[in-house]
């Protein structure tokens, strides 16, 4: 796990030592509740960088997103959606998979574990949140 906190990894063995990284300082005794004040993204390889997967294609990415977007919605079904946006549709697109220009983050860092640990192939790499 790496964590922003003053720049340094925090590397976990167990179940309980990742809970406490994940969790430290994140008790809100006027909630009574663990909150943590960041947001999490979880990746199933330790050295991937922060690109998303519109730009991981290569070339130009502008002109590229157009193209991917207007072919989603054009075989898409809109399912009762009331919202056109590009916005809406980059969200739903990045959900099924389409390479956006979109980056998945959570306030729950179990989400974000789930795609740490989703993709068996990469089990014997070390992954991150």
């Amino acid at each position: 796990m790496t964590a922003d906190r003053n720049h340094r990894d925090i590397r976990v063995t167990s179940w309980s030592e990742l809970n406490e990284a994940l969790y430290e300082d994140a008790w809100k005794p006027e909630l009574s509740r663990f909150r943590s004040d960041f947001a999490f993204r979880g990746l199933s390889n330790a050295n991937a960088d922060l690109s998303t997967s519109l730009s991981r294609l290569g070339g130009d990415s502008s002109s590229i997103e157009g193209h991917l977007l207007r072919n989603f919605r054009k075989y898409a079904q809109m399912r009762g959606a009331v919202d056109d946006s590009a916005w809406h549709w980059l969200a739903l697109g990045q959900h099924h998979g389409l390479p956006t220009r979109l980056l998945d983050w959570t306030y729950s860092p179990f989400v974000a574990l789930h795609f740490v640990t989703n993709n068996l192939a990469t089990y014997d790499h070390d992954g991150v949140i």
